[in-house]
């Protein structure tokens, strides 16, 4: 992940943290100031604005709102872009999407992953498990998103697996700067490993069922912590945690 910047509206990008592809930097900065709401939701953005606060030229900045665009931190209005603002149905949908092509990742990673990439991702998940029963929520997440990252990588397929990656920022986005509430990681960890086992099993359904039910069961805590998230869980209703597995031809991983 590219790194982060000052939360300082107008801080510019340090000249030593200028690598060659600027356009990552500048959406990483252009990201977090919009997790820490130094661009507020429903702010006006624009290339010029941002440009001058970054001590950049309007081109990166110009690729970095297209990808947020894209992603769904920023939405078009008839006056230009504007910072998305909050609301329970925007997190349910961000989640029941990256739980549905997480669902596909583990499929086509429990048929398609090499061994190395077993052992990676279970790393992955077992570093996320000690982080979490220490309570160290900051490596937690690292190991989270490279949990999820190796998972979608081990897919083979780059689309799927950049589809993931914006997800995942779409999802902690909302969640850091949306949802103040204090979550025991361990559980979470806890579904890494299944996850990662039925992965290296070659369990595709099962590593299915557990990637989509991981991802199900996060949103519903998280949308019970939401203000006034009723629109979003009745009537429309929300997939439930983990889809029951028909249990034909495979095999159960521990």
């Amino acid at each position: 992940m590219p790194p982060a910047t000052s939360s300082d509206p107008a801080a510019p990008l340090s000249p030593a943290a200028r690598p060659d592809n600027l356009t990552s930097v500048v959406f990483a900065a252009i990201r977090d100031k919009i997790v820490d709401a130094s661009l507020p939701p429903g702010s006006s953005v624009s290339e010029a604005g941002l440009a001058a606060q970054l001590q950049v030229s309007k081109t990166p900045v110009r690729e970095a709102l297209l990808q947020l665009r894209y992603i769904g931190l920023v939405e078009p209005t008839t006056r230009g872009l504007r910072v998305a603002q909050p609301s329970a149905v925007a997190i349910r949908d961000a989640f029941e999407y990256r739980a549905g092509i997480e669902a596909i990742a583990g499929s086509y990673a429990a048929m398609r992953s090499k061994a190395a990439q077993h052992e990676r991702i279970l790393e992955f998940a077992n570093a996320s498990l000690r982080s979490a029963k220490d309570g160290r929520s900051a490596e937690f997440l690292a190991s989270d998103r490279k949990f999820h990252l190796a998972v979608a990588s081990a897919t083979g397929n780059q689309v799927l697996s950049q589809a993931v990656e914006n997800a995942c920022v779409l999802t902690q986005a909302l969640r850091q700067r949306d949802i103040h509430v204090d979550r025991d990681f361990v559980p979470d960890a806890r579904e890494h490993v299944g996850i990662a086992k039925a992965i290296k099993a070659g369990d595709a359904d099962l590593a299915s069922e557990r990637s989509a039910g991981h991802i199900q069961r996060i949103m519903v805590q998280l949308l019970d912590a939401f203000p006034d998230a009723a629109g979003a869980t009745s009537g429309d209703g929300v997939a439930s945690p983990a889809r029951k597995s028909t249990g034909r031809g495979r095999k159960r991983t521990a």
